[in-house]
């Protein structure tokens, strides 16, 4: 659990975000084997041009390797956790987290 302190530097209250730190290895989701009829997931992390290059990313991924459905969400904000992802887990067989410049 994040834990905030308050702190006054300078004459300004800042919030320092601490906590335990989560040093365990995660295992990854196993592979495809194909993208062929697959449904793929895109999270749009909400940066400067992430649109334009996630919605090609999509447009190659029908067209040349035969994926069966594209569907996009859209982070608030970057700086923050997807709260997408038991959905997206849920109704996706692959999940691309884009970034744009």
């Amino acid at each position: 659990m994040v834990a905030h302190v308050k702190q006054e530097i300078g004459g300004v209250t800042v919030y320092v975000p601490s906590g335990a730190v989560d040093t365990q290895s995660k295992k990854l989701a196993p592979r495809l084997k194909t993208l062929t009829a697959a449904r793929v997931g895109i999270l749009d992390n909400c940066k400067e041009f992430a649109d334009v290059v996630l919605g090609s990313v999509a447009n190659v991924l029908k067209r040349d390797y035969g994926v069966k459905e594209v569907k996009f969400w859209q982070k608030s904000y970057l700086g923050i956790p997807s709260p997408h992802a038991q959905e997206m887990a849920a109704e996706c067989d692959a999940v691309i987290n884009g970034v744009g410049h």
